[in-house]
């Protein structure tokens, strides 16, 4: 009798396990395609050498997709990148794939937190920031392969703005990923839950897909509470890795050869400078990174920053496209409005600013003495995209002085854009000029005449200002 029962319980089991087993194919038009890694976002396997592919899945799992393999890409023609498929009752979920430009060159378009709220501000982005994504998109996909990344806050917590910005976003002509960020979560819930939105229009918060011989991956860094009643003001949340995020990158990371190069997309960054702080889970994150080559592209803080972790580990940061939330077109950390451009060519990475509004030489910005807030008897180089490979230096009468003090500072072109605006209103706190560290004081003796600063990309790029300090005077 017991033999019985446990033969019956197994065979229950089983039924059990098989009724939650999917099975599929990946393909370009009748060519198979093998070694595709396909997941729910918590179990992972890979297509055969037929293309096929079978997957048991997480009971609250809502997608089967895959990580699109090298020189293949998804249709992106409804805005948002088809590299996913609702899960349903069905058994069998089959994925086409289109072919893409060969080699291992490619360029990545980063931008951070377009954050609509509404209509207005779709119509403003229309204008010269998506004409300068449409023309950029154009000219290096001319070239190779060019894909556009979202570092998240599409929408301001008004989650119907999903939709007319995947209308607008396709007119780049290039796939767009999404990450999520916290104004794109359903504001009064949480958990998974709160990501049912951003899920319907965009699909999973993780995911991975290749280029080259890179693996670009998107994350979901935000621990969401909800906690307020009215869904269009502002949920509580923590910065931070769920933990179905990092089960995602542990059984995605199975999959990667050790020393390959992966682009990580995420809203929040995470390491905050100005709080000092790590987000949760963050460190665990670096540790399960170890051995791996590693560029993290965050946004949330609307203002530009870039640090080193390690020799193999850097995170980028850049500032908003949306300048001031829609106001001026700096940021108010003294970033002109623009995004981040990353190009690899020949096995070789490299990236730069990108300025919607000026052209791409303008890097620095140059301040005289008497035109800095909290430093006047300085001369001041802003430095928006500076990390530690960044070299600045000056001289004083010609004298090499070395490497000026790096000091927290305002731009006044940002202070004069802000007032502007807002003339004898209140401008609320969130606008206000907010000091950051990539500002540079060379202060001049009395008896100086003339103080040159001159800015040193790593990739050779240089810019050289000279102060007439007598003539300033």
């Amino acid at each position: 009798m017991k033999k019985f029962l446990i033969v019956l319980l197994t065979a229950s089991l089983c039924l059990v396990a098989e009724a939650r087993r999917v099975s599929g194919k990946v393909a370009c038009g009748n060519d198979a395609l093998a070694g595709v890694i396909v997941t729910d976002g918590e179990h992972f396997t890979t297509t055969g050498s037929n293309g096929t592919f079978k997957l048991d899945v997480a009971d609250d799992a809502r997608f089967v997709y895959i990580v699109s393999p090298s020189g293949y890409q998804p249709d992106f023609s409804t805005g948002a990148p088809q590299f996913y498929q609702p899960l349903t009752k069905a058994k069998k979920y089959e994925f086409q794939l289109n072919k893409v430009q060969a080699g291992n060159d490619f360029t990545i378009l980063a931008v951070s937190d377009p954050q609509m709220k509404h209509e207005r501000h779709l119509a403003k982005f229309c204008k010269a920031p998506l004409k300068d994504l449409i023309e950029q998109s154009q000219s290096h996909n001319a070239k190779h392969n060019t894909v556009g990344i979202s570092l998240g806050d599409i929408a301001w917590n008004e989650l119907n703005m999903f939709e007319p910005y995947k209308q607008e976003i396709v007119k780049t002509g290039i796939p767009f990923y999404n990450v999520i960020g916290n104004h794109d979560h359903i504001q009064n819930m949480s958990g998974k839950a709160a990501l049912a939105s951003y899920e319907d229009a965009f699909g999973p918060c993780d995911w991975a897909f290749w280029l080259g011989e890179d693996l670009v991956v998107g994350l979901n860094n935000l621990r969401f509470r909800g906690e307020v009643k009215d869904p269009t003001t502002s949920g509580k949340y923590k910065e931070g890795y769920p933990d179905w995020t990092m089960d995602f990158m542990r059984g995605l990371l199975k999959y990667i050869p050790e020393g390959t190069h992966i682009f990580i997309a995420q809203h929040s960054p995470t390491y905050r400078w100005f709080s000092d702080q790590w987000i949760v889970n963050g460190k665990e994150m670096l540790k399960m990174l170890d051995g791996y080559k590693v560029d993290f592209l965050s946004g949330h803080t609307h203002i530009s920053n870039n640090h080193i972790y390690s020799e193999n580990i850097r995170e980028h940061n850049p500032a908003s496209i949306c300048g001031s939330w829609w106001e001026t077109i700096w940021c108010n950390d003294g970033t002109p409005r623009g995004y981040k451009i990353f190009d690899m060519v020949d096995g070789k990475l490299s990236w730069y600013w990108h300025n919607v509004d000026y052209s791409d030489d303008f890097q620095v910005e140059f301040l005289g003495k008497g035109q800095s807030h909290f430093f006047p008897e300085c001369c001041i180089a802003n430095v928006w995209d500076y990390d530690d490979n960044w070299k600045v230096e000056w001289t004083q009468d010609g004298v090499a002085m070395g490497t000026p003090e790096r000091v927290k500072d305002v731009s006044p072109t940002y202070i004069d854009e802000i007032n502007k605006k807002f003339g004898t209103r209140e401008i609320p706190k969130y606008k206000r000029p907010r000091k950051n560290i990539h500002y540079f004081a060379a202060t001049p003796s009395k008896e100086a005449s003339v103080v040159t600063m001159t800015v040193t990309a790593p990739d050779g790029r240089c810019w050289s200002h000279e102060f007439n300090l007598k003539h300033e005077e």
